[in-house]
């Protein structure tokens, strides 16, 4: 059965919101793919994050092994619902892409989830890392870099793949992945401190043993600085001269995705209602059943022979 708290969140997420400032110039089929793509990823955040999957043993690990397997080449059919709708997204995707960008996704969602178990068994555990090692765990926790891929090609703007320009771009994919994910945990510290959570606030707050407010300026400075970091490699990347001109062509216009990009996803997280107060408890975790929102994808592969064992 669809859960209507979580219908209620994904609408107020106003995720259409990012999808079109990620592409203001995209068709109505990739801002909508874009958006149904970040609806899964935060569904699936939330059912980790808000609902405490993972709070016992192996519990979110029975949840991601279904995800898992759709990356798989040539693996069976998806039935968990979870994987159904990875597996629907996933085939109005990758079609076209080319190889080494389909393992690059893999192996960037792949990571995430393997980072997401690592968090759960510390919360389990009760450890606080230092901020230093949080901040590694978290640019794997943001699914940041998975979504960047989905936006290449949303976008129709690939990643340059060239020994002269790899480090400048993993540097690039990778401050945005901190830039979001330090945005995030400073809008969503309320949230998170009422679920017992510590996120980057609450461990600088702890570290530097300051008062909240502080800490929260702290990382505002912190988010300032690898902004600043994030712009000069951009302006590295577009001002390299040492690439044949077609794919410095595509070095521009994929560096024009990420910045639009970070620039979008700063101002959905000042406008988004996904970290507003829930006043109602959350429910148990046994039925992991997505919302409506989520399941039309599924329902698609209903009809043309996918399974879905699970999703009535």
């Amino acid at each position: 059965m669809a859960d209507a708290r979580d219908e209620r969140r994904l609408e107020a997420m106003r995720l259409p919101v990012l999808a079109a400032g990620a592409l203001p110039d995209g068709s109505t089929a990739d801002v909508e793919l874009t958006a149904q793509w970040a609806a899964f990823i935060c569904w699936v955040d939330d059912r980790i994050d808000r609902r405490g999957l993972g709070s016992a043993p192996g519990e979110l690990e029975r949840f991601t092994a279904p995800l898992r397997q759709v990356l798989v080449p040539g693996a069976p059919a998806a039935k968990a619902p979870q994987a159904v709708l990875l597996a629907g997204l996933w085939e109005r995707t990758a079609p076209g892409m080319p190889e080494r960008w389909q393992k690059r996704f893999a192996t960037d969602y792949g990571d995430f989830l393997d980072a997401s178990e690592q968090e759960a068994a510390l919360r389990r555990a009760g450890a606080r890392l230092p901020p230093t090692d949080y901040v590694e765990l978290r640019r794997r926790t943001i699914t940041l870099l998975p979504m960047l891929n989905v936006l290449e090609r949303t976008g129709h703007a690939h990643l340059v793949e060239d020994p002269r320009v790899d480090t400048d771009l993993r540097d690039l994919r990778r401050a945005l992945a901190d830039i979001a994910g330090w945005a995030n945990d400073l809008a969503s510290h309320e949230q998170d401190s009422a679920a017992s959570q510590h996120n980057l606030v609450s461990l600088i707050a702890r570290r530097d043993n300051c008062p909240t407010a502080e800490a929260q300026m702290r990382v505002a400075a912190m988010i300032d600085q690898r902004r600043a970091d994030f712009h000069a490699t951009a302006t590295a990347l577009r001002t390299t001269s040492d690439l044949p001109t077609h794919t410095l062509r595509e070095l521009h216009a994929y560096v024009d995705l990420v910045e639009t990009f970070m620039a979008a996803t700063l101002h959905w997280l000042a406008s988004t209602g996904r970290f507003a107060t829930d006043p109602e408890p959350p429910p148990g975790i046994q039925d992991p059943a997505p919302p409506d929102t989520l399941r039309a994808d599924a329902a698609r592969r209903l009809r043309e022979g996918g399974g879905a064992d699970g999703l009535a």
